[in-house]
């Protein structure tokens, strides 16, 4: 036996899921071409004024049949350098390119934040187009290639949806 799903309902669906896919792969590929960028940035030396973590609060959802959330901690590390470009002042915060991954162990941030002592040395690499544009680690964080991951697994969704329902399509006359 069959179901018959309506033509406009497989549309609708397929495109839905084409739709996600598309955010999903471009906001992944934005990324993937700063990070490409960044690998011809120039580097000059700065130093590390605040070495630490930040504590963030996100919504997680509990359950995936009502909708249920609670609040959860999470955790970031936050190092703060100052550097020089042609001789004016800069100052960032930003550790690497791409997606931001929060961790939900404090002990994960202030790993990466202890690379960076306070009053440390460090490379920055800065964009020479917009100097204000800085990263103390050139390469990307694994969030971006999880991006990747769910955009292509999302590609294999739509694909096998649209070809199971295009299969309960009754053939036009």
């Amino acid at each position: 036996m069959s179901v018959h799903v309506p033509y406009i309902g497989i549309v609708l669906v397929v495109f839905i899921l084409g739709f996600i896919t598309l955010l999903l792969a471009a906001r992944a590929w934005q990324a993937q071409r700063r990070i490409y960028a960044a690998r011809h940035w120039k580097t000059t030396t700065g130093q590390v004024l605040q070495s630490g973590i930040q504590q963030t609060t996100v919504r997680v959802r509990i359950s995936t049949s009502v909708g249920r959330y609670r609040n959860a901690i999470r955790y970031i590390p936050h190092v703060v350098y100052h550097y020089r470009v042609n001789g004016a002042h800069y100052q960032g915060e930003r550790l690497r390119l791409g997606t931001v991954v929060l961790s939900s162990e404090a002990r994960d941030a202030e790993r990466t934040a202890a690379r960076y002592p306070v009053g440390s040395a460090v490379t920055v690499y800065y964009d020479p187009a917009n100097p204000t544009e800085a990263v103390l680690m050139r390469h990307t964080s694994w969030g971006t290639w999880l991006l990747w991951c769910v955009a292509m697994l999302m590609l294999v969704i739509t694909i096998v949806v649209a070809m199971l329902l295009l299969g309960s399509v009754p053939p036009l006359r």
